[in-house]
């Protein structure tokens, strides 16, 4: 670099500074076109304008893509694994037994008997489970292998609208099939490897910065993601027979005794789109029909 001594390492491992700061050793390599390069304006403004734009293609175009592909390659062991060995985790620290009654079991596996029929979907594959849980409070999540897990406080807060769980439990469904675990991790470690390929061995407040934008990419990554889900379980409660807007009840329902609505910069933050978004979502796609 121009104005910088060249800072020379011999084969014993020892460093030689010149005193002289334009001192070079002859060289093949024709240093002038970079220092040319690194002098030339117009050159110098395209790349502020174009070094953000490759980066926000790598990451939000290329990686999504790349990962989408990866896992269509992965056998179906490899998800059957991580879904079993996640399961395992999550029941020892954050789930507990059912406290619902039999009756209300029941009354749910077939609802959701009948929807795996009306997919078409092996029911060997997907499974319900019930649990307890402080820590999800009311709420439902699918594991890449197929097992969909709904708590007590979500079964209790839809009790009465029994078509809202339907549509809740397509929406988990549709994490699976789309394969959402599994696109999640490996875009998580291509996003990480990218990072650390463009911007190499990171300190202090710069590595607390990348750490903080690769976080929210993850999270913009997870909310296409949801979003996609929603589109699986609005198109399939209209193609069999039920409403779109069951999602959007299911979704009020939910979010009702949560606090005050969220600010500007939690959109980024979160893993699920803004609540009223995806209820307004539901009702143009009930309304469309």
């Amino acid at each position: 670099m121009s104005g910088q001594a060249q800072d020379i390492t011999l084969p014993d491992g020892s460093r030689f500074l010149p005193d002289d700061v334009n001192f070079r050793l002859k060289s093949d390599f024709d240093s002038g076109f970079i220092e040319r390069c690194e002098k030339h304006k117009a050159l110098v403004l395209s790349s502020i304008v174009l070094c953000p734009l490759l980066i926000y293609l790598l990451f939000f175009v290329v990686v999504p893509n790349v990962a989408a592909s990866a896992v269509t390659l992965l056998p179906d062991g490899v998800a059957k694994t991580t879904g079993e060995q996640s399961m395992l985790l999550i029941e020892k620290v954050a789930l507990e037994p059912t406290e619902l009654d039999i009756a209300q079991q029941t009354e749910i596996n077939i609802l959701w008997q009948n929807s795996l029929a009306q997919l078409r979907l092996s029911n060997e594959k997907y499974r319900l489970g019930f649990y307890r849980s402080d820590f999800f409070g009311a709420n439902a999540f699918a594991l890449p292998h197929g097992q969909i897990v709904v708590t007590d406080a979500l079964v209790t807060k839809l009790a009465q609208h029994p078509e809202a769980l339907r549509a809740v439990l397509l929406h988990e469904i549709g994490h699976v099939e789309h394969q959402h675990s599994m696109r999640i991790a490996a875009q998580s470690v291509a996003s990480t490897v990218a990072l650390a390929v463009i911007f190499g061995d990171l300190q202090g407040i710069a590595e607390l910065t990348l750490g903080v934008g690769s976080a929210i990419m993850q999270q913009q990554f997870s909310q296409d993601m949801e979003r996609q889900a929603d589109d699986y379980a609005l198109h399939n409660l209209e193609t069999y027979g039920y409403k779109a807007a069951d999602f959007a009840t299911a979704l009020k329902l939910i979010s009702h005794e949560r606090q005050s609505e969220q600010n500007d910069w939690s959109k980024y933050l979160s893993t699920h789109p803004q609540v009223e978004t995806r209820i307004q979502r539901a009702m143009n796609y009930q309304n469309s029909k």
